[in-house]
């Protein structure tokens, strides 16, 4: 390999559009003092992965609004992308999360799985978490069909879930 080319990605356009205008404003945001604050005062339990960030890898994560299962993920960074989603939900938790700023009493993160780098295996393990937690903003576990990981759609949708839950 030539140590003079440069790597090119070969990303596909929906997932370029999410790293530009979601996940490196949200990775500058966690990183300035603001996001520290937050991701301090309001998600401890993120605050925790922080010195961790490099060993939480590949895992299946929760995130609990209200001590409600609001959503479960999972990525290979695993606190890289638990940072986009604190950002949405010290920005914007009424389009992502379906509750507005002054309604959140509480937001817990927890790491479901030690690290599975194989990401069949590692989507196959958050399926089963979706199934067994049934969360809020994910509903669709036992529809034919659906992606049981599939979310609500952003807006009413999910505000109407989060009501329905007892988050609010």
């Amino acid at each position: 390999m030539n140590p003079n080319k440069k790597k090119t990605y070969n990303y596909n356009k929906k997932f370029e559009k999410y790293l530009q205008e979601e996940f490196q404003p949200a990775q500058a945001w966690a990183d300035s003092e603001e996001g520290r604050s937050y991701i301090r005062e309001k998600i401890p339990s993120l605050d925790a992965l922080r010195p961790k960030e490099e060993e939480v890898l590949a895992a299946v994560y929760l995130i609990i609004i209200n001590h409600k299962p609001a959503y479960i993920g999972q990525s290979l960074r695993t606190v890289r992308r638990l940072y986009t989603h604190a950002y949405h939900l010290a920005n914007d938790p009424e389009t992502y999360f379906g509750i507005r700023q002054n309604e959140i009493s509480s937001i817990e993160i927890r790491i479901a799985t030690p690290p599975i780098f194989n990401e069949i295996s590692r989507m196959a393990a958050e399926e089963a978490w979706v199934r067994a937690q049934k969360p809020v903003l994910q509903p669709y576990y036992n529809i034919p069909g659906m992606r049981p990981d599939a979310c609500l759609p952003r807006g009413l949708a999910r505000r109407d879930a989060m009501k329905q839950a007892g988050a609010i």
